[in-house]
Order: structure tokens, then C-alpha cells, then sequence
């Protein structure tokens, strides 16, 4: 190919070909260094954010580290828990979330040593409750609110692994009419299910705007 400038000196035609390296180089060094540090979590917990046996706290350093992780662990399966280990008040509740980038939580309730074991669940928000120095409840909320008939069929469809037995759509309906009617929320709980080693019951507010928001009641299955 012709040089369209033959008096341009020679070092200036290596000037494309030297910026391309420098682009490259940059390119590979963020790759090896810049990216695995983006894409790393939030690293393994300090003691004071878990207990010895890797459990979640409710400090301000164990919730500081459950919403870098998001991945609480709640052990059950010795009831009565004891809620000053935990870091939980003798008597009161602590609410986790919402998160501050409003993502979900993946937390991991364990019922017992054996099978059935426990459930994990995908919440925005939960609340530990404790009365007379042990933990009481774990309530668990489903994200965001839904109509009557949307509420029953996830209900209905996590009837089958947390063992209770879903409301009907009926009386799901029946609870927003008389929200509506009343103008308070009107709830509508399960029966108690023992299917997971635990005990979990759901309840579902109503409202009279036509919407339902669900939440999971569990506690020790011994209590």
C-alpha cells in the first residue's frame, strides 16, 4: 500500500500499532485485577458477624454483614433458641430489609438435624420476633402485592413443601370485600404446617383496593 505521506517520518508510522498495545495491556490488567474485584462478594464473615457455628447474628455488625452477603442462616432445630446468642433483644423484634439496592434476601431457616430439614426462601424483608429471652417467629414477606386470585395460586403452590393447607380463593375474596367494606385490612391465616420441621403458617392481608400482600409465619417446630 502507498504511504499518501512518503515524507513522514519513519517513528510516526509505529504510533497507531504502539496506542493499540497500550489499549490492549489496559484491557487485559482490568480483566486480571479490576474485574475480579467487581465481581466479588462480600468475602468470608469476621467473628463478630456470625456465631461460631457460621450463623447469622443480629448485631450491627451481623446485619451489616447479611446485607453484603444477603444470605442469612437462621438455625431451629433446638428450640428454644436463645436470643441474646443471636444477638436479639430478651423481648422486642428486628425487621431486616428492605435492602438498600432493594434486592431480595436468600434466607435459609433450619428446622432440624434429619430430614425434613428446613425451607429457604427469597424475601425483600423479614422479621425475627423473641419474648422471654428465645426467639418466637421468623415472619417471612413475599415481594410486593397481588389480587385476590394471583394470591391464592402462590399460596396454594407453596402449600406443598412448607405442609399447611392454603386458604380458598373464596375466602381470599370474601377478605377484600370486607377490607373493602370496612376500610381496614382484613387477614386470612393457614393452618399450622409441619412439613419442613418447622412450624410455618401463612397469612395474607387484604386490602380494599383489591390486593393481597403474603407472608410466612414460621417457628420452632417445638413450642
Amino acid at each position: 500500500m502507498t504511504d499518501v505521506n512518503p515524507h513522514r517520518p519513519e517513528w510516526v508510522r509505529w504510533i497507531p500499532a504502539v496506542v493499540l498495545s497500550i489499549i490492549i495491556v489496559g484491557v487485559v490488567l482490568f480483566a486480571l485485577i479490576a474485574a475480579p474485584r467487581i465481581a466479588a462478594g462480600p468475602g468470608p464473615a469476621a467473628t463478630n458477624q456470625v456465631t461460631d457455628l457460621n450463623w447469622s447474628v443480629f448485631t450491627d455488625d451481623g446485619i451489616a454483614y447479611i446485607d453484603a452477603a444477603r444470605t442469612p442462616r437462621i438455625d431451629l432445630s433446638s428450640p428454644p433458641v436463645d436470643a441474646v446468642s443471636l444477638g436479639l433483644p430478651t423481648d422486642g423484634a428486628v425487621t431486616v430489609g428492605p435492602h438498600p439496592t432493594d434486592l431480595d434476601y436468600r434466607l435459609v431457616l433450619i428446622a432440624t438435624a434429619d430430614e425434613p430439614n428446613g425451607a429457604l426462601f427469597t424475601t425483600p424483608q423479614f422479621t425475627v420476633t423473641t419474648s422471654g429471652g428465645r426467639l418466637q417467629s421468623v415472619r417471612v414477606e413475599e415481594r410486593g402485592a397481588l389480587d385476590f386470585r394471583e394470591t391464592y395460586l402462590l399460596v396454594a403452590e407453596r402449600s406443598a413443601n412448607l405442609g399447611y393447607t392454603a386458604p380458598s380463593s373464596a375466602s381470599l375474596a370474601a377478605a377484600v370485600s370486607e377490607a373493602r367494606d370496612s376500610g381496614e385490612p382484613a387477614v386470612v391465616r393457614s393452618n399450622r404446617g409441619l412439613a419442613t420441621g418447622m412450624g410455618v403458617t401463612a397469612e395474607v392481608v387484604c386490602f380494599g383496593a383489591g390486593f393481597c400482600q403474603v407472608s410466612y409465619i414460621v417457628t420452632p417446630a417445638v413450642g
